[in-house]
């Protein structure tokens, strides 16, 4: 057998130089599947065509709900799903604490409009599940309407206008909103607009947050995270 050719230095240089493109269109699109993962996991539950909320807000802080004995009709209480009365009642594939939120609101809407006590959050909580108002671990959109209906209210839903959110609150409305991430949420959560300041910001109840609860918001700030409004009344 003859001597093995040995390939010049162009050729090697060449060879190499043809790996370094496949090797970078790999890396591209390993980090493009990645980021479509991360996406997803993000949106999880927040697609327009997926209408629920998951229930968890952002920051945390824990307050003293209302007492129900202070519960009474044209006043909404502060109801906090991470309440020891209630946070650990199953609900929705977890704990009133983990995906409540939506009840919580809901309960403070019917306190507000009816003045009776018997749906706090947990009560609330149950009628949401045994009615169907549940969806892959979260709460449906249809507790707000359908479920607000079976309760004996009057549900509409709002577009993200501040006239007509004003107005509704104006007219003794509860107004509860479906949030995206953002201040309140880094997934999905439900809020309740509570009333009008006098210098036109927005009350809100943020059943995950005390701290939120207890400030005063620009409302087209809040109208700018909200994915959709339902207008309750008695």
């Amino acid at each position: 057998m003859g001597t093995p050719r040995i390939a010049p230095d162009r050729y090697v240089r060449r060879r190499r130089a043809r790996r370094a493109p496949f090797a970078l269109l790999c890396a591209v699109a390993l980090v493009g599947l990645l980021a479509l993962a991360a996406g997803a996991l993000l949106l999880a539950g927040q697609d327009a065509n997926v209408p629920a909320s998951a229930g968890a807000g952002t920051g945390s802080t824990e307050g003293p709900s209302t007492p129900r004995d202070e519960w009474a009709r044209g006043s909404v209480p502060y109801l906090y799903q991470t309440d020891p009365q209630w946070a650990d009642h199953p609900y929705a594939g977890g704990t009133v604490r983990e995906n409540g939120c939506g009840p919580t609101c809901l309960s403070m809407a019917y306190v507000a409009l009816t003045g009776r006590t018997d749906l706090d959050p947990a009560s609330m909580a149950d009628f949401s599940e045994r009615e169907g108002h549940v969806a892959d671990c979260m709460t449906a959109w249809t507790l707000m309407s359908e479920g607000a209906e079976q309760l004996g209210l009057s549900s509409e839903e709002l577009s993200p206008d501040a006239d007509d959110v004003r107005a509704a609150l104006a007219a003794g409305k509860v107004v509860i909103c479906s949030v995206r991430p953002g201040d309140f949420t880094t997934v999905g959560h439900f809020i309740v607009l509570a009333g009008l300041t006098d210098d036109g910001r927005v009350e809100v109840r943020d059943p995950n947050s005390a701290e939120r609860s207890a400030r005063a918001w620009d409302l087209d700030r809040v109208l700018g995270q909200c994915a959709n409004l339902w207008a309750l009344s008695a």
